[in-house]
């Protein structure tokens, strides 16, 4: 079991759980499971989005990329310069925690089981479904803790995945079709299952942000530029409009925003005090 530093994602965790111990994979509180799909084009996107994490998410998050980077390129090393969240290379088997990205190797999958994902076994035949795999997987363990996304690529794998994790509770992603670099697996995913949210690709991190805070107290502070709360706000509404079918994550977003106006209005007379 490998030793680090307690990142501000483990500082997070409830009162009471322990660090991991040698030897021994301990019982912890996954309080969001964010699972991740992609394949042709998947590498670019994956970047916008982490880019866009803090490294303090309540949440673990597996990203699943069908394609390779190259014999020479460590997925870990290529993403890890965009995210601030540490990165683990799945082996065979680890203990899931909040605050990492998980990356199951290429062409394999991945399965959850009392708060270990472990690699499956062998490379599946063709159609590709590593990526259903995965989220029917996190859907029967972590139902309505889970957030699936589908991002660009050829096919149609996550569409089961997704109608999985749509059945548990959880809540679905889908990048917009119209601004993915190859379409057809937002756009196949789409297709008789009523997706929760469908994002340009710049806005995904941001609601990853807020999603995963929808059972915590959510922090703005009057430190951050009025600017940047607007433009959450401008996320905020645009998430309401389409989160007509989870009434619970709808209520969480109005009072999101309804907590952002007053503010921004707090900052606003603030600096108008200020400059007087």
């Amino acid at each position: 079991m490998r030793k680090a530093s307690l990142t501000s994602g483990e500082r997070l965790q409830r009162h009471g759980q322990a660090s991991p111990t040698r030897g021994k994979v301990e019982k912890r509180d996954i309080a969001n499971l964010i699972v991740i799909g992609a394949s042709a084009g998947g590498y670019q996107a994956l970047v916008e989005i982490l880019k866009n994490l803090s490294a303090n998410m309540p949440a673990a998050i597996v990203i699943l990329l069908h394609t390779p980077l190259g014999s020479n390129t460590s997925l870990k090393e290529s993403l890890g310069r965009f995210s601030r969240l540490p990165i683990i290379e799945l082996k065979n088997q680890e203990p899931l925690q909040q605050g990492f990205i998980f990356l199951p190797p290429p062409g394999r999958s991945a399965i959850f089981s009392r708060d270990v994902i472990t690699v499956e076994p062998g490379i599946p035949n063709r159609p590709v479904s590593t990526i259903n795999r995965l989220f029917i997987s996190a859907a029967q363990h972590y139902s309505e803790r889970v957030i699936g996304v589908v991002l660009t690529g050829l096919l149609r794998d996550g569409t089961e995945g997704l109608r999985a994790v749509h059945e548990a509770g959880g809540l679905t992603m889908v990048q917009d079709p119209g601004g993915a670099e190859y379409p057809d697996m937002p756009t196949n995913a789409m297709e008789g299952l009523p997706v929760t949210f469908c994002l340009s690709l710049a806005d995904i991190g941001p609601a990853l942000e807020l999603l995963v805070r929808r059972t915590t107290r959510f922090e703005t502070g009057l430190a951050v530029a009025v600017r940047t709360l607007r433009g959450r706000a401008a996320l905020l509404v645009r998430l309401i409009e389409q989160s007509s079918r989870n009434q619970g994550t709808r209520e969480f977003l109005r009072k999101e925003l309804a907590s952002l106006r007053r503010e921004v209005r707090s900052i606003d007379h603030l600096v108008k005090t200020f400059l007087a």
